[in-house]
């Protein structure tokens, strides 16, 4: 929040440095190998595409394509999502681009061969709003998560409030326990897919 903070006054072209801010000091530091992390746009092999999204994290065992002259922008294939993070700096203010980023990804589709799931499934991609600033109160984040299905779950790391979806439990963690709310459901998407085998020629056939 300081990293945000000493930048805030800055203009709109900061906006990819919140997003390097929370990457780099946060979830590159928490989350092991072989998992990866970038942002970008997604696609299927049906030929739909999502956009760009903030933050994608990436399963191990699928390919995605780097853009030429950046180390972390990349076009993703859908079986490649693991879960997606859009970081705003106030999610009340951006909540509409938040929705409307999370409306797009939904209907890229994942196609999988043989798998091997642990824990829950998902029928959607998990996709995380979080925002430096934002609401003050658990009660209204609960009411707009539940009116945006495509929507997965709301940190506000000012107020340290985070709420998540009935797929995620219907989690409320307040405090310091906010970003571990977060941590546990990114680890649930994550770890809820072990391995599959994919096949990329799909999308040369599309």
């Amino acid at each position: 929040m300081g990293a945000y903070s000493a930048g805030k006054s800055m203009s709109s072209a900061t906006k990819g440095a919140e997003r390097q801010i929370f990457v780099d000091s946060f979830l590159r530091e928490v989350f092991p190998t072989p998992f990866r992390f970038g942002s970008g746009d997604a696609t299927d092999a049906s030929g739909a595409k999502s956009g760009q999204l903030d933050v994608v994290i990436e399963y191990p065992f699928s390919p995605s394509l780097p853009i030429v002259g950046s180390a972390t922008t990349r076009l993703y294939l859908a079986e490649s999502i693991a879960a997606v993070v859009e970081v705003k700096s106030n999610v009340e203010q951006q909540w509409a681009d938040a929705v409307a980023t999370a409306k797009a990804l939904q209907p890229i589709t994942r196609t999988f061969g043989a798998q091997m799931v642990m824990g829950r499934t998902f029928n959607r991609k998990p996709i995380f709003a979080v925002g430096y600033t934002g609401w003050k109160t658990p009660e209204t984040m609960k009411a707009r998560l539940s009116t945006e299905p495509s929507l997965s779950g709301v940190l506000v790391i000012e107020t340290g409030l985070f709420v998540a979806s009935a797929e995620f439990g219907n989690m409320t963690a307040t405090g310091g326990w906010s970003l571990w709310g977060l941590i546990s459901c990114l680890h649930t998407a994550m770890q809820s897919l072990q391995a599959a085998s994919t096949d990329p020629i799909d999308y040369a056939r599309s």
